[in-house]
């Protein structure tokens, strides 16, 4: 079986980014996804620049945390006066029967993710290994990650899933199916990706292709600002770093690998 390990959120906060690193370095994360929006986004890439030969790194179009590469004055329907994304809730605040529960601006929506795609370009010096969407999203949203994976030539991670790593009437969801929600802290605390895997993990045996989709990070007051995904994070690393899930991967040969190893065109 050939596994895919993708760990959202890179750079979402610094230390969220330094545990990420740690998955890389010394666990199993292969493919992670890069907030090129947020204001320490230079400083992260060199951290995960030595690196780079080894996993897939994408990036994670996002237009619900931080700050808009574009800013009010070119994305007004976006964001906040001071250049702040509206948050996936005040997003769905917006989204009524009356606009088809969508009230994105398509080319507001494209302009802010073709943005934050240059900025990734400009910082890590190639264009992203996949894209993949963050959080709050719409069929206009959809449309202009498609648009783009287009443009650009790249791999849409929802396309992928579909393509490799879905059964006909699987849901996507299944692929993060450990999460207990509402994410309040006592159900985050008993969310196990580790237990996921070493319970249901020889069920994926016969299976070509599989996929975990995950948000391993280091928590800091920042994350716990911006996101509701935290304790998620940190059994999320656990479970990457353990050696009871290293050795499962090791003893049934699965192959981890990246968004690059798939032919997807």
């Amino acid at each position: 079986m050939k596994l895919l390990i993708q760990s959202d959120d890179y750079g979402i906060t610094k230390a969220q980014a330094h545990g990420a690193i740690e998955g890389i370095k010394n666990g199993l994360i292969r493919n992670t996804g890069f907030f090129a929006n947020m204001p320490w986004a230079e400083e992260v890439v060199e951290w995960i620049r030595p690196y780079l030969d080894q996993i897939a790194f994408g990036i994670d179009l996002n237009a619900s945390t931080g700050p808009s590469v574009l800013g009010y004055d070119k994305v007004p329907g976006l964001c906040h006066e001071d250049g702040s994304f509206l948050t996936s809730k005040e997003n769905r605040a917006l989204d009524t029967e009356e606009n088809n529960f969508d009230h994105v601006n398509y080319d507001e929506i494209y302009a802010e993710f073709d943005a934050q795609i240059q900025k990734h370009l400009a910082l890590v010096g190639k264009l992203p290994d996949y894209i993949h969407g963050h959080a709050y999203g719409t069929a206009t949203t959809n449309r202009a990650y498609v648009e783009l994976a287009k443009k650009y030539d790249r791999p849409l991670s929802t396309a992928m899933m579909e393509k490799f790593f879905l059964a006909p009437d699987e849901n996507p969801f299944s692929l993060m199916g450990w999460y207990i929600n509402p994410p309040t802290l006592e159900n985050q605390a008993k969310s196990s990706l580790k237990n996921h895997i070493l319970e249901n993990g020889n069920s994926w045996l016969n299976r070509e292709y599989r996929s975990i989709v995950c948000h391993c990070g280091y928590v800091d007051r920042e994350l716990m600002d911006l996101s509701s995904y935290n304790i998620y994070r940190l059994n999320d690393l656990d479970a990457l770093l353990s050696q009871e899930v290293k050795d499962w991967v090791r003893d049934n040969n699965v192959e981890l690998i990246t968004y690059n190893d798939l032919d997807w065109r």
